[in-house]
């Protein structure tokens, strides 16, 4: 039989059809696979990605938990058992948020010890970092990512002076400083008669002045920097500074590299992590001791009663203290070291009458919040020994005035953290503390401490006091001399004692200051609860 036209188009037509319905049938199976494979892709990659968020984010809880003391430096996994749970915020993408599971353990067993370029000691210890990702989305879609990071720990006591801002030094009286000087800003240096810098470490990282940062104007006295790799040969600056158009290559040949700034790579320094000085704060939850208005609490909480836990007077409440700087009177905390540690006043050394009550942990937390009208105070007296091996770190939200020679007597390593630090001489007595200066004249007092305390801005014409004032003082020191072992660390403004820094009149007269670095924290023979900057250098990466 013979088709006709017709009937042969419509056959034709019919196959036609057949055919490509079997190669849409293919192509959309095809199709379909693709939408699969990509869409596995994806979950691969979202979930390793939530996977190297995790590893950032153990690192930081890490590095926090140390700088923090909530566990040893040198643990060997965080946390001891199981897992860090990152949680991540629920996002159009995964609707149901996502949940990522993390641990860091040692990828070594001990501590290294290593010198940076500027010769700061840096502990150091390899950790390794795993993050396991689960996707929200598709639970069989795992990723599992580690890393290899360099804990680094800085220790906060590494300088005679540490300033996370700018650093301004102008002192009347003769002063000598030794030690590392470093401000992560900038520097400005000058003084009215003789200043000696005795270091071959002079850093900072913007520029260096020989000028004052108020006004502008230089002073008539010298600054004399040691010359690098010649103990004892000193160079003036003479007005030579960060404005001279050779400075680079001129401050090098003058001072053998003891004088940089930014303009030499100088860059800026880990500042440390230090906890919250404020009542309730990391210092108060982590003190062995307390002392709150005037009573004294232990660690297990109790009130130690004077008379039975401890000799009477070893903390008392002082009214009449004159503070001339901030034009106010101050209720004053008096805790009297030597009693703490259980001596009555005629008691021989080695024989206390009552129980050693310096914490263990050394750690000392003073606060007031009933002073009213007028400022708050901690005084630490009868301090030139402290009997506690591994000395004590006193820390307050309040001002902390350090009165006679402090910790001279077989020297440990102790520390006074707070809002502003003040020194007063073996000579003072409170009852002059609102007369004439004539009536304030200091004696000869030595004070071995490491200080972390708040300073003063500097304004256009108002001068914040510099670091010759760092130390606040109320005597007339003139002719006689305040010598200071230990260290300057500036990371804050004061937020109480906020009195503007004036030189003469009824303030005081300065000394002559001889302030050393105490090259024992260079050993890592730090004060208790020292903060210290820890750092986590991340490594090499893989996935399983």
């Amino acid at each position: 039989m013979r088709l006709n036209r017709k009937g042969q188009s419509l056959l034709m037509s019919y196959m036609v059809v057949l055919i490509l319905s079997m190669f849409g049938g293919t192509f959309l199976t095809h199709g379909i696979t693709a939408t699969k494979h990509t869409e596995v892709r994806r979950f691969h990659a979202e979930a390793f990605y939530l996977a190297q968020g995790a590893l950032e984010d153990a690192s930081r809880q890490f590095t926090d938990a140390i700088a923090n003391f909530d566990i040893e430096a040198s643990v060997t996994r965080y946390p001891d058992t199981g897992t860090l749970d990152i949680n991540y915020t629920a996002t159009s993408s995964f609707p149901a948020g996502a949940v990522v599971t993390a641990f860091v353990e040692e990828a070594e067993p001990n501590n290294r010890v290593v010198q940076d370029a500027d010769g700061m000691n840096v502990i150091v210890k390899n950790y390794r970092v795993t993050a396991t990702a689960q996707h929200p989305i598709n639970p069989g879609i795992t990723v599992t990512l580690h890393q290899m990071i360099t804990r680094r720990l800085v220790y906060t006591f590494q300088h005679a002076v540490f300033y996370d801002q700018d650093l301004e030094m102008l002192p009347g009286a003769d002063m000598n400083l030794t030690g590392r000087i470093h401000s992560n800003s900038d520097i400005y240096l000058d003084t009215h008669n003789t200043f000696t810098i005795d270091s071959e470490y002079l850093h900072a990282a913007g520029n260096i002045y020989n000028e004052r940062k108020d006004d502008g104007s230089s002073l008539a006295g010298e600054v004399m920097i040691e010359v690098a790799g010649s103990p004892g040969t000193y160079v003036g600056m003479n007005n030579f500074d960060s404005n001279d158009a050779n400075w680079v290559n001129d401050s090098q040949t003058t001072w053998g590299g003891t004088v940089k700034t930014a303009d030499h790579g100088v860059g800026q320094l880990s500042a440390p992590e230090v906890g919250s000085i404020q009542n309730g704060g990391f210092y108060d939850t982590k003190a062995g001791l307390k002392v709150v208005n005037g009573q004294i609490v232990n660690s297990s909480g109790v009130t130690l009663i004077e008379g039975v836990d401890v000799p009477v007077g070893t903390v008392t409440t002082t009214n009449s203290f004159y503070n001339n700087r901030e034009g106010k009177w101050v209720t004053m905390t008096d805790i009297d070291m030597r009693k703490l540690a259980g001596y009555e006043d005629a008691d021989a050394d080695g024989a206390p009458s009552y129980t050693n009550n310096l914490p263990a942990n050394g750690l000392i937390y003073a606060t007031r919040n009933d002073a009213g009208v007028g400022q708050p105070g901690i005084r630490l007296k009868n301090g030139k020994k402290i009997e506690r091996s591994g000395g004590v770190t006193v820390v307050s939200d309040a001002p902390v005035y350090v009165q006679g020679d402090y910790n001279v007597i077989d020297k440990q390593p102790s520390a006074v953290i707070c809002d502003a630090v003040n020194i007063l001489s073996n000579d003072w007595d409170d009852t002059n503390s609102f007369s004439g200066l004539s009536s304030r004249v200091a004696a000869e007092t030595d004070v071995n401490l490491a200080f972390i305390t708040g300073i003063d801005a500097t304004t256009p014409g108002g001068y914040n006091g510099g670091l010759e004032n760092y130390p606040r003082l109320h005597e007339k020191w003139s002719g006689k001399e305040l010598e200071i072992r230990g260290s300057f660390v500036a990371l804050w403004e004061s937020a109480i004692a906020t009195g503007a820094w004036a030189y003469g009149g009824s303030q005081y007269q300065a000394p002559i200051r001889n302030w050393d670095y105490d090259t024992d924290f260079a050993n890592g023979d730090m004060p208790p609860f020292t903060p210290w900057a820890v750092e986590a250098d991340r490594g090499a990466w893989w996935q399983e």
